[in-house]
């Protein structure tokens, strides 16, 4: 049953934009001001260059030793050398006492996802421990920083996903449920500290799917305890998670979507919010496996939907919602194949933000679509960012990416891509709600400034 609250906000706010043409362009005021929710942000995928430097320097990553900075040379199987590998330009700094740690990049490389993959897993530090993430203090940098990135974007609610298992490597010497407790209670303190900025935070689980874990599980047992570990955590810490989720390579067997229903039906059946990554490497197919075998509400990507028109419908029928990145999907080798039957005969690379099939999927087909940071600053740009670049305009930041320029998102768009945001988020209808008002409490004040002015000038609105 919907709640009538929740149905009379969302009236509200279609009265209001249908005082807009469907073409009237957005400003980049009028994002820059918008309170958003970015649902789809990997813990990890948080932390700067000029953070991972810093967790480097705390823990004997790197070291200032001889009138230069050292970083030791890893033993622990981790695919770099050391850690000062991780970023393209250390040696540029390498000799300068207090370096600006802000001008440190990434090594990740273009269209290469596993060079991006190497540097997240060194800097979280869990596949092959130790790396830049060791203790609770780390992990609470980590947090505070990201509550700085949206309360400069204006951020209002955010799902954030990590994976519980994360408390193994940062109380290395407790038993594991009381390693997991702490890690519950270090995230309903960040919640708490959020809130006091006016921003709803909440988590989902997301554990690996695919072998690079290097845990002694099969993927069915992996996905059944992510979702205890929901249950778990709602038992202490309730509304705290609000989601299971899984990621990793869609080429890896391991990461066959059968293989992962148990836990995913576990998490569906006690209330939970089911997302999964698909649609983004392998093809078409893997994400119509995914939607028919688990019940989600929301892909995370899924753009290669294009491929297939069948599974267009799927997904529509299914009232599924894409959770689309389109930034990082270019820096990370996005790409399409070509068929003849369901056989692959030829892939083309998606070049610019333009040619990205979130446009034909959201315009076209009518999807339940919106948008994400996914990996804001890792490889990847804020859901601003993402926004502006998807209206005309260049990012906030130095981007590697260049705007759209041939049909931009207009101001209805944008409304209706934040909106969906919240509806399709895993959070309580109470704070949908909440959330709902701050949108039409900025968009009446914001329409109504514009009005006055237009009238003032003696020019039509809108």
């Amino acid at each position: 049953m919907v709640d009538k609250k929740f149905f009379f906000i969302i009236q509200q706010l279609s009265l209001l934009t249908s005082e807009l043409s469907d073409d009237t362009p957005c400003t980049d005021q009028f994002i820059k001001g918008l309170p958003k929710a970015d649902i789809h942000v990997h813990l990890p995928g948080t932390i700067s260059p000029e953070t991972a430097w810093e967790l480097g320097v705390r823990n004997g990553l790197i070291k200032w030793k001889n009138n230069q900075w050292v970083s030791p040379a890893f033993s622990n199987g981790n695919p770099h050398k050391s850690y000062a590998e991780i970023f393209r330009n250390f040696e540029s700094i390498r000799y300068e006492r207090d370096p600006n740690v802000s001008l440190l990049k990434y090594a990740i490389i273009t269209r290469d996802f596993a060079s991006f993959d190497r540097i997240m897993a060194t800097v979280q530090g869990h596949r092959h421990p130790p790396g830049g993430i060791q203790n609770e203090n780390d992990l609470w940098l980590v947090l505070q920083n990201y509550l700085k990135q949206c309360i400069q974007d204006n951020i209002i609610y955010t799902e954030v996903q990590q994976n519980i298992r994360i408390a193994y490597v940062i109380y290395p010497s407790l038993k594991p449920l009381e390693a997991r407790l702490r890690l519950y209670d270090l995230f309903s303190r960040a919640s708490q500290l959020f809130l006091s900025q006016g921003i709803t935070l909440r988590f989902l689980n997301c554990f690996n799917k695919t072998g690079s874990s290097n845990l002694q599980q099969s993927t069915q047992q992996r996905s059944e305890e992510a979702a205890s570990w929901l249950d778990e955590a709602a038992s202490f810490f309730p509304n705290l998670f609000v989601g299971l989720q899984s990621a990793g390579a869609e080429s890896c067997p391991e990461a066959a979507p059968t293989k992962l229903t148990s836990g995913y039906h576990h998490a569906y059946e006690n209330g939970f919010g089911c997302e999964a990554h698909a649609g983004e490497g392998t093809g078409f197919l893997y994400l119509n496996q995914t939607i028919q075998a688990l019940p989600i509400q929301r892909i995370a990507h899924g753009f290669q939907a294009i491929e297939h028109v069948p599974t267009i419908h799927a997904i529509q029928e299914k009232n599924i919602t894409l959770v689309m990145a389109p930034a990082i999907n270019l820096v990370l080798g996005a790409s399409l194949h070509q068929y003849s039957g369901l056989e692959k005969i030829s892939k083309t690379m998606i070049n610019n933000l333009d040619e990205h099939p979130f446009f034909a999927l959201f315009r076209d087909h009518k999807l339940s679509v919106t948008l994400s940071s996914d990996n804001p600053q890792m490889g990847g740009t804020s859901v601003q960012n993402t926004m502006l670049l998807l209206s005309g305009f260049s990012a906030d930041e130095d981007s590697h990416l260049t705007h759209v320029t041939s049909s931009p998102l207009t101001f209805k768009e944008i409304i209706q891509l934040n909106v969906e945001a919240i509806v399709s988020s895993f959070v309580d209808v109470d704070t949908k709600i909440m959330l709902l008002n701050s949108i039409h409490e900025y968009l009446s004040t914001y329409l109504k400034i514009k009005k006055d002015y237009n009238l003032l000038e003696g020019k039509a609105f809108l």
